[in-house]
């Protein structure tokens, strides 16, 4: 289109949405003027509340999301209100939106923003709870912002700590951390310089700028009458005597949040003899958290486990996924056993990255899994699992994970494993060929239940196969392409990663059951069926449990697996119908 057909249809987007803004707040007996637009896309208008207040709507957004909002920059601080003037009204999670109803998407934007500009004039009026609550989403927005990352905990324990300024980036970053932490990577890549810089936590503090006022060193004045003792003897140590004059310093100040937890704000600023220089610049540092609890909890992690610590027999494309798993879901100490290099057959279904071919695996997720997981713990094992087992001490554990995919070996563990006296939870998880499924089978160390009374017959007594297999035994599955040392057994990614999730989430259910204080403690068998077409293919036989499991229940199959006798648990129940 043209310019004028442009400008045209601007306007009659913005004339449409006009209509149904006034419509909209009749029903609220709100007054609405429409006032001259700063674009041809853009609804101004004045709503008459407790203020007058004047919105700008953005009305060219395609509205697969809510338009943009701002209003002039007010002359006193509004919580959601940035300093630039710019509306928060919704944060867009869970949202649906009907693009083809643009007008009454601007109508309902109009009439959050309404709302939350008048809770926020309360709030103003009343102490600025709310504001103070997002006061870190405001120090953003200030005048010559730089960005700050915490790598030291905002515990509210006054101290000193060290900063490193690289302010030749493109975006310029302080770097914050404990005096005796380890650097973090871009610090010691780059070999910043330490400057000293002084956290303290306060009950409150004062109001910042409003625009188009700036930060000065009056924030800091303010700051300083609000110390205690103790903190301006901490001041002094970070303006004292110094080889360089003046120096470069930083002050992080957090305050409670009535919501929960604490904002955390900065400064940069200047220092000559003990003094702050009153002309030299104060830079806002909006900081971003790089502590491994925030991330955790930020990211989704269950901060309960980060004290959980599990142990994971064999770490293979399955294993593997338990341990990724695990990680991911905040647990904070994991072992990992496996004798076995990493290699370029593992590749396309493990979740190492090719780098790491030739090294054993466990050291391998070590390394890896502590660069994508901050604050993990992994203890690397590079030896089998049959003599870890030799000298572990089980007692500091939570729960076991074997992931071998060998029989033999899993039911010597579960008869190792049986009637020690602490009561741990431990999961043995294997994958069948192709696509045929997955299994996970729990038990418990003392009590009724264990892997072996998954190998009995229907009059329960003790068979080779298993009940649960899908495959019918005696069946050649192995493939090779470079011959004997070459033979794996064929099975894919997403065959593995779904099996390792769910062994995942069933030693994680375990262990919840424990911290909730749950007397009784039962074995319990899950598994998923696949398709079995790839199978089919391969002229493979299958079980008629393979079958039948579509339509049976884990509970019903638990009962099925765990109700024959077994001497191995001494289960003497009577057998399932």
């Amino acid at each position: 289109m043209t310019d004028v057909s442009v400008v045209q249809a601007d306007t009659a987007k913005v004339d449409a949405a006009f209509e149904a803004v006034v419509a909209a707040f009749a029903l609220r007996g709100v007054a609405v003027a429409r006032l001259a637009s700063p674009t041809s896309n853009v609804l101004a208008i004045e709503l008459n509340g407790t203020h007058q207040w004047k919105v700008y709507v953005d009305c060219a957004e395609e509205h697969l999301q809510l338009p943009t909002v701002t209003t002039d920059p007010p002359a006193s601080l509004l919580a959601h209100v940035s300093y630039g003037g710019y509306v928060c009204i919704d944060d867009e999670q869970g949202l649906s939106l009907d693009p083809k109803r643009p007008a009454d998407i601007v109508a309902h934007v109009a009439m959050k923003a309404y709302d939350l500009l008048e809770n926020s004039a309360a709030d103003a009026s009343s102490g600025y709870t709310e504001f103070f609550n997002e006061l870190e989403g405001y120090w953003l927005g200030l005048p010559r912002s730089v960005r700050g990352r915490a790598y030291f905990e905002i515990d509210g324990a006054s101290r000193l700590l060290k900063g490193f300024p690289d302010l030749g980036l493109k975006k310029p970053t302080w770097y914050f951390l404990e005096r005796d932490a380890k650097l973090p990577w871009e610090v010691e890549k780059n070999k910043l310089e330490a400057h000293r810089t002084l956290y303290v936590h306060l009950d409150q503090i004062g109001l910042p700028p409003v625009k188009p006022g700036e930060l000065t060193a009056a924030f800091i004045a303010d700051v300083l009458q609000r110390m205690s003792p103790e903190q301006l003897a901490l001041w002094d140590k970070l303006v004292g005597a110094s080889k360089n004059s003046p120096k470069r310093l930083a002050l992080l100040v957090s305050v409670p949040r009535q919501a929960g937890g604490r904002s955390l704000v900065g400064v940069s600023f200047t220092a000559s003899r003990g003094i702050v220089d009153p002309k030299g610049p104060v830079t806002p540092l909006t900081m971003r958290r790089r502590t491994p609890a925030f991330m955790r909890e930020r990211g989704g992690a269950s901060l309960e486990l980060l004290n959980k610590h599990i142990a994971v027999l064999g770490v293979g494309a399955v294993g593997s996924v338990v341990v990724d798993t695990l990680a991911a879901a905040g647990v904070g100490k994991l072992t990992v056993v496996d004798p076995d290099e990493y290699a370029a057959d593992n590749v396309f279904r493990h979740v190492l990255d090719p780098m790491y071919i030739d090294l054993d695996k466990p050291t391998a997720l070590k390394m890896a899994l502590g660069l994508r997981y901050p604050g993990l713990n992994v203890i690397a094992v590079p030896t089998a699992a049959q003599t870890w087992l030799k000298t572990a001490d089980l007692n500091q554990y939570d729960g076991i994970v074997l992931a071998f995919g060998s029989p033999s070996i899993e039911r010597s563990f579960s008869r190792a494993l049986k009637g020690r006296e602490l009561d741990l939870p431990v999961v043995f998880t294997w994958l069948e060929a192709l696509d045929l499924g997955g299994h996970s089978l729990l038990m418990w160390t003392k009590g009724e239940g264990c892997l072996n009374c998954a190998y009995r017959d229907d009059e329960g007594q003790p068979s080779l196969a298993s009940r649960t297999a899908f495959l019918e035994p005696n069946q050649p599955v192995t493939r090779n392409l470079t011959g004997c040392s070459g033979a794996f057994v064929p099975y894919g990614a997403l065959q593995s990663r779904r099996t390792g999730l769910m062994a995942a989430e069933h030693i994680l259910s375990a262990m919840s059951a424990v911290d909730g204080g749950a007397v009784a403690r039962q074995p319990s068998y899950k598994f998923w069926v696949g398709e079995g077409k790839a199978a089919a293919e391969q002229g493979l036989r299958t079980t008629p449990w393979f079958r039948l499991a579509r339509t049976t229940s884990e509970e019903i199959a638990t009962r099925q697996v765990f109700g024959r006798p077994c001497p191995h648990c001494r289960t003497r129940k009577e057998p399932a119908p």
